[in-house]
């Protein structure tokens, strides 16, 4: 059970090592940037398009008032995901 104790350590160790062998931060930062705005513009079509076309066709009615009443749980979910 001791191992566990060390994880940070060797993690961030593994973590620094390769931050030591990039050459251009500026490519590695642009690359990030690239990622983040796919996975963002992704998750905004899945859920102002996707999500509300589905629920639209299954239920008959549109998405707008079940949003507009879930933002309050949406919020309180994000704000307390700790994880």
């Amino acid at each position: 059970m001791i191992h566990f104790r060390f994880s940070p350590i060797a993690i961030c160790s593994l973590v620094t090592a390769q931050l030591l062998e990039i050459n251009e931060i500026g490519k590695v930062f642009q690359n990030l940037g690239w990622y983040f705005g796919t996975v963002l513009t992704g998750l905004l079509i899945h859920g102002f398009v996707v999500v509300p076309l589905i629920y639209g066709l299954v239920t008959r009615k549109l998405p707008f008032r079940f949003i507009g009443n879930m933002t309050q749980a949406i919020a309180t979910a994000f704000g307390t995901a700790s994880r």
